[in-house]
């Protein structure tokens, strides 16, 4: 059985690089009707907090993902122990007493010398005997693994290919603190190990921490998985992506009202190839359905907010059903100070859902629908302070008086005017426009005015008015 995980610390907010890595190894693991694990990788104590746990699991949730199993590895810092225990036992790990400062002493020797630092090694050949006067006086230690010299660790990665790294390159790293806590490249071995994960799937920014992962594994007996290392995402640029980029965070985009099967679709295409050229909308069925490890590329993906944002869109048009777009839209609408029932929301969002691209941008848009009065910007001003915008607006009123407003109602009331005094069209809608959004530009003034009630419109229009007295 194919079983992956997704192993994130709850030190930040759920980065869009770590969200394509949880999607992909759920849609690997989905695809071969395998198990999908969450764990949560919380052995850092000082910048682990319950706080970050719980956002990322209602980030993970809120993406579509549902996991198999659940752990946190400080709930595991027994069975850490037993395996440290037994590495020591087996003469693959040793207790190290080095100080900071004995540490930090060959660090600047190595730059002195203008070489790599890695760690002497010179408590590797501790008797057993001088460990325990050292342990009964208390000195504080760690725990090292005791890595072999001038080995070539080799691994075939399934998108990578062939690596070989020397383990000259890194020499004995720490597998426990010395207050207790186990380090990632231990803890992640005896977790995936004992969990029975079958493929990782993670950063290529953990290629460096594999060779010292393989040799933990052979040195307990494990059998070691497949390694799937993801190319990094990048910005336009081809930078790393960072703030300056936009949003990476998860939490981001809901605030900003991604759908988040929108921007699960999009994460999804990010580094990968789909079987079908030029389709880009998949379901999250269909895309279990087509994964393949074999088609996610080897070079880094290049993040396009506006590629994103448009993919949204596509969403909120045509995708998701109206009475969905509700359910997303009202809580937006309330957290903007916004007041309607539902029956109204909808509506409006069947006329205008083409006109918006993200839930925040329709608030803000389709604002002359749920406010009492608009304020006009200095265009608009400059529209209704014009003679003709205030013959167009009586004209409209005395039209509307006794009749049921359409949006083909609008359109002929408007050719009417138009006809009569001799005007522009654009003259008609800039004044109509301005009266009723304060504004020269926005949603349809013919859908406006069918969805508005028709005392809402009579009372801007007579309020416009006043800026011509």
């Amino acid at each position: 059985m194919v079983i992956t995980r997704f192993a994130p610390s709850p030190t930040g907010y759920l980065h869009l690089g770590n969200a394509r890595t949880a999607i992909f190894s759920y849609l690997f693991a989905r695809h071969h009707k395998g198990k999908f694990i969450l764990r949560i990788e919380d052995t850092d104590r000082e910048r682990s907090t319950k706080e970050f746990e719980d956002m990322l699991i209602e980030d993970l949730k809120w993406l579509g993902l549902e996991w198999d199993e659940f752990y946190r590895q400080s709930e595991r810092f027994e069975i850490y122990k037993e395996y440290a225990q037994k590495l020591i036992e087996s003469g693959h790990a040793y207790p190290c007493f080095c100080t900071l400062e004995e540490l930090e002493e060959e660090r600047k020797k190595a730059e002195e010398r203008g070489v790599p630092y890695r760690y002497s090694g010179k408590c590797r050949v501790l008797s057993r005997e001088e460990v325990e006067v050292l342990k009964r006086e208390n000195k504080p230690y760690t725990i090292r693994f005791k890595v072999p010299d001038n080995t070539m660790v080799v691994f075939e990665d399934l998108i990578k290919g062939h690596i070989a790294i020397n383990t000259d390159d890194f020499g004995d790293f720490v597998i426990v603190r010395s207050d207790g806590t186990p380090t990632y490249n231990f803890v992640v071995v005896v977790d995936d190990a004992l969990m029975g994960v079958t493929h990782v799937i993670r950063g290529e920014d953990h290629i460096p921490n594999t060779p010292k992962q393989i040799l933990i594994y052979e040195a307990l007996g494990f059998k070691v998985p497949a390694f799937v290392h993801l190319p990094v995402i990048l910005g336009e640029d081809r930078s790393k992506l960072s703030k300056r980029h936009g949003a990476v965070s998860v939490r981001n985009y809901r605030e900003e009202g991604y759908l988040p099967e929108a921007l699960f679709n999009y994460l999804c295409l990010l580094g990968w190839s789909s079987p079908e050229e030029g389709r880009e909308i998949y379901s999250k069925e269909e895309f279990i359905k087509i994964f393949r490890l074999e088609d996610i590329n080897s070079s880094p993906a290049i993040f396009n907010k506006e590629k994103l944002k448009w993919l949204n869109g596509v969403y909120i048009r045509e995708v998701v059903s109206l009475e969905r777009l509700v359910d997303e839209f009202i809580p937006f609408l309330q957290k903007a100070g916004y007041e309607a029932d539902r029956e109204y929301v909808r509506r409006v969002l069947q006329s205008t859902r083409d006109s918006f691209e993200t839930l925040k941008e329709g608030v803000d848009r389709l604002k002359p629908f749920f406010v009492e009065e608009v304020s006009y910007s200095e265009e608009a001003i400059s529209v209704l302070e014009n003679e003709t915008s205030r013959i167009v607006l009586e004209a409209f009123l005395q039209r509307i008086e006794d009749i049921d407003l359409t949006q083909e109602k609008v359109k002929e009331i408007a050719k009417e005017i138009q006809k009569e005094l001799k005007i522009k069209a654009k003259d008609i809608w800039h004044a109509l426009r301005a009266s009723l959004t304060g504004k020269l530009e926005g949603v349809g003034v013919d859908i406006l005015c069918s969805i508005l009630p028709k005392e809402r419109i009579k009372k801007r229009i007579l309020r416009a008015l006043q800026l011509y007295s």
